[in-house]
C-alpha cells in the first residue's frame, strides 16, 4: 500500500500513514472532541443541583415546627423531607427552591 504521509518520531521510529488512515484518525479525534465539549452544556440531572426547580407533591399535611412547616414530599419518584415557610396540605404541588443535605426547601409558587 502506498504511504503518503511520513512522520519522523523519536527513537528512530517512523510512522507512515495513507490518506485514508489519516482521515479515519482525524474523524475519530473530531468525534471525541465534539462529544467531550457537548457534555459541558448538558443540564445537571442528579444531585442537589438537579433538584432545584423540580415539581414536588406533598404526601402529608405539613406540621408547624417553630417558624416553619415540615413534612414529606414526592420528588422524582423519591420521598424527601421538606420545609416550607407556609402551610402545605396533602396533594399540593410546589417547586423546590433549594436543597440542603437531604432536605428540600419549597418556594411559595404553587403548581397545579
Amino acid at each position: 500500500m502506498y504511504r503518503i504521509f511520513t512522520f519522523e518520531l523519536p527513537y528512530d521510529y517512523t510512522l507512515r500513514l495513507t490518506s485514508m488512515e489519516l482521515f479515519f484518525w482525524g474523524a475519530l479525534l473530531l468525534i471525541i472532541l465534539v462529544l467531550s465539549l457537548k457534555s459541558f452544556f448538558v443540564k445537571v440531572q442528579g444531585g442537589s443541583e438537579g433538584l432545584v426547580g423540580q415539581n414536588v407533591t406533598a404526601l402529608v399535611d405539613f406540621s408547624k415546627i417553630g417558624e416553619t412547616y415540615e413534612g414529606q414530599v414526592l420528588c422524582m419518584g423519591e420521598i424527601w423531607k421538606a420545609i416550607a415557610d407556609f402551610q402545605v396540605s396533602k396533594g399540593d404541588r410546589f417547586m423546590v427552591s433549594y436543597s440542603e443535605g437531604l432536605t428540600l426547601f419549597l418556594s411559595n409558587n404553587k403548581n397545579n
